[in-house]
């Protein structure tokens, strides 16, 4: 009798631990998402420099911060690579959706992700470059990027946005009990030369794609924008260079830079700087540069459009 209970006691241990050591695994086995990528035309797409597949692509991929690239296929018209930063969560669709034009004004990409919320509301972030562009949603205006709209219906609806001098894109989304939806576009410049496709839809998988529905409060409200008078170094041959390291601001499609107080195109915008000015780089976060834009005041640039010279 008392072998059998030593035996069962054992017994019930070893399944304890067993469980234990399972639960373990499972909580330490990396999460993954999933990455979705369409294009058009169809492309090669890279991951860190890796080729991966062509468009159109669905995978599940660890979580985490990737690099994307897309090169188009070889087609009569030669077309730009796009390349951009792409956030992966466990257990959500990441959507990437391009336009690829003949340069990188007139590519148009489409970013969506879904973000686990503290409540039980669905939210939405909309993110232009450039920003400033007019938001509506199911036809209504909503405000300008960058925009966030809280507590708002459940379901699907119709983004578009729209910028003069930008051609105007909207997407197809689904709103999810929980969860905000961050869009970020990047709009093609407006010209006879560009030569993606207008108003493509995007449309993720409804288990976790957010569409807005204006009932939520606007959050943002862009703030007169401090353009910057002069260059606090010139640029001409008798001037000199600033301390390096230092940024070099490359053409944009709106003419000027934005200064922005954090490495965000959701942050506030602080000033404006134009092409060719140069600024000595005070920090470097995620492919933005600190710059003090004024001689006193500090703030951040995208690398997309600032060369750094060392």
């Amino acid at each position: 009798m008392r072998r059998k209970v030593i035996f069962l006691v054992a017994l019930i241990g070893l399944v304890a631990i067993g469980v234990g050591v399972f639960r373990m695994v499972r909580t330490s086995a990396p999460k993954q998402g999933v990455l979705k990528v369409n294009s058009e035309p169809a492309a090669s797409i890279f991951i860190d420099d890796r080729v991966i597949g062509k468009t159109p692509y669905e995978e599940h991929i660890g979580e985490g911060e990737y690099n994307v690239k897309l090169v188009p296929d070889a087609t009569t018209t030669q077309l730009a690579t796009w390349q951009g930063k792409v956030q992966i969560y466990g257990n959500l669709l990441t959507f990437v959706n391009a336009s690829l034009g003949e340069t990188d004004f007139s590519t148009a990409v489409d970013i969506l992700w879904l973000e686990k919320t503290k409540t039980k509301n669905s939210e939405l972030t909309v993110l232009t470059s450039p920003d400033g562009a007019a938001v509506s949603v199911d036809t209504q205006g909503a405000g300008s990027t960058p925009l966030t709209l809280s507590d708002i219906t459940v379901g699907d609806h119709t983004v578009s946005v729209d910028s003069p001098g930008f051609l105007p894109r909207s997407l197809k989304v689904k709103t999810t009990a929980g969860y905000r939806l961050v869009a970020s576009i990047k709009m093609a410049i407006s010209s006879m030369s560009a030569t993606p496709s207008a108003a493509p839809e995007a449309s993720p998988t409804a288990e976790i794609v957010q569409s807005p529905t204006p009932t939520g409060s606007v959050k943002s409200s862009p703030t007169p924008t401090k353009k910057v008078s002069g260059t606090p170094t010139p640029t001409g041959k008798a001037a000199a260079d600033p301390d390096k390291p230092y940024a070099l601001i490359k053409e944009t499609p709106t003419g000027f830079l934005r200064v922005r107080e954090q490495p965000s195109t959701a942050s506030r915008e602080l000033a404006q700087v134009k092409p060719g000015e140069k600024y000595t780089i005070l920090d470097e976060q995620s492919g933005w540069y600190q710059i003090s834009y004024d001689g006193e005041n500090k703030g951040w640039i995208s690398g997309q459009y600032a060369t750094k010279v060392e």
